[in-house]
């Protein structure tokens, strides 16, 4: 008993020693982790700081290049050029619903020989106000729908369709930011505003009087629509898009992909219904020439302008540049290798895209399918044969979800910087003007090109990683 009393103690002991020895590691852990926990703050903070500088960066690009370029003024030698060849349209339908508005359009590269005959309805009615035209080369549905407006004298109906479009990109930018939860009354919704409107492709839509900017505000819709599972009003959007440009139809297999029936039932109705409504008006004979129109423009025209894969591979083939002048004596007989390496090119990017939104199909919640079909109105732009800077309005959408997103999570590296390039060089003209200085050939190729690259590059990482790190899903939550 006496040796037990005297064990006790020493017991006792080991006891506390072990607990001092417990608590002290514990301490270490705690301090450990807590010193761990403020590094990995503050990394997230310098990330995001990064991010924050990259955007100013972008922002100011955007500012002097439209200053640079007369802010939301005329960019081109002939304004609204586009536009009044939508408008003497609407005239000739004014006078004659039935009359053919492609006559001369059907057996040539309407962007290689832009003029219509002069014996045309379209060329007589701007030649009695004094106006030159091309051809019009969209659907109908956009001639019948301008008829009141082609009623007004031609430079104030031009005026008035500048402020139309100025106010849809208001109201484009009002959807995406309740889309994006950024608050109306905010500076972050004034920067966002600010950044649509200097950015390229808007600034030179509104000079040309293109189409383009009802298509921004119609994807707009169609999107966000889609995030608030609006199935038909989203569908109907995508639907009269597609009656005023074909490149929407190119969204149509996703929906495949992530089995969206009613989606597609309703597109598929409205299109048909939207058909029907220009057949009652402009008769069948002009609704079935129209698709030899698009077949025409297939070959497209490589000038610097044009942005797609099609314009990059004739680029290589040749080794040069092309203005606008240039590329439609070069393209008049084109090669049928350089044809058919275009269209490879371009559906093998189209067919990678498609591979990498299935390939995610289980892992998207429908925020992340939102950021998926804007990234495809990217795509579609990269593989269309035609695709104008103007025509790349559509990358705001896109851009937009991808800087919210990545101004309030820091992003990868690669991402955040990929974002950056890509939104400059859409955004600003400084890398077209660039290609316009007395450079070598390869140089003013890779100048021009970067708007294409980047572009494939920022579709490619952006669909690669859907619904995981690095993709918008989270800013539209």
């Amino acid at each position: 008993m006496e040796l037990c009393r005297q064990f006790r103690p020493v017991v006792a002991n080991k006891e506390q020693e072990l607990n001092h020895g417990e608590m002290n590691a514990l301490s270490r852990e705690t301090a450990s982790t807590g010193m761990d926990a403020g590094k990995d703050c503050m990394n997230r903070l310098r990330k995001l700081f990064e991010v924050k500088t990259l955007f100013a960066f972008v922002l100011v690009s955007l500012l002097i290049s439209s200053l640079t370029q007369r802010y939301l003024g005329h960019v081109m030698s002939a304004p609204d050029c586009d536009f009044f060849n939508y408008y003497f349209a609407a005239q000739v339908v004014h006078d004659n619903p039935r009359a053919n508005l492609y006559q001369g359009a059907t057996d040539k590269n309407l962007e290689i020989y832009p003029n219509p005959p002069a014996d045309s309805a379209l060329s007589a009615h701007a030649r009695a106000a004094g106006f030159g035209v091309e051809f019009y080369a969209v659907p109908p549905l956009l001639a019948d729908l301008l008829v009141p407006l082609s009623q007004f004298p031609p430079h104030l109906a031009a005026a008035l369709w500048r402020a139309f479009n100025l106010t849809l990109v208001l109201a484009s930018m009002l959807l995406l930011a309740r889309m994006v939860r950024v608050p109306i009354l905010s500076f972050e919704f004034v920067v966002l505003v600010f950044a649509a409107y200097s950015f390229w492709p808007i600034h030179e839509a509104v000079s040309l009087g293109q189409v383009t900017i009802v298509m921004f505000a119609l994807w707009t819709v169609g999107i966000v629509a889609y995030r608030d599972d609006r199935m038909i009003l989203s569908a109907a959007a995508i639907a009269l898009a597609t009656a005023f440009k074909v490149t929407p139809i190119l969204i149509l297999p996703l929906f495949f992909i992530w089995k969206d029936r009613r989606w597609l039932i309703s597109y598929l109705a409205i299109s048909l219904g939207l058909v029907a409504a220009m057949v009652a008006i402009n008769g069948l004979h002009t609704i079935g020439v129209y698709p030899a129109v698009v077949s025409s423009m297939g070959s497209g025209i490589p000038a610097m302008q044009n942005k797609t894969l099609s314009s990059l591979a004739a680029w290589a083939y040749y080794g040069k540049l092309f203005t606008l002048d240039s590329a439609r004596a070069a393209m008049a007989n084109p090669p049928r290798a350089l044809l058919i390496a275009a269209k490879a090119v371009s559906g093998a990017f189209y067919l990678s895209c498609l591979f990498l939104a299935w390939r995610s199909r289980r892992r998207l919640d429908r925020a992340s399918r939102a950021a998926t079909i804007a990234i495809f109105g990217l795509v579609a732009m990269c593989v269309s044969p035609v695709s104008f800077r103007h025509g790349y309005t559509i990358a705001v959408i896109a851009l937009a979800i991808f800087w919210v997103k990545a101004l309030r999570t820091p992003p990868r590296v690669f991402h955040a910087v990929l974002l950056t390039l890509t939104t400059f060089t859409l955004g600003s003209l400084f890398l077209d003007l660039a290609a316009q200085a007395p450079l070598p050939q390869f140089c003013k190729i890779c100048l021009a090109a970067s708007w294409i690259v980047f572009s494939v590059l920022f579709c490619l990482d952006a669909l690669y990683h859907a619904g995981g790190d690095g993709h918008a899903g989270g800013a539209t939550a």
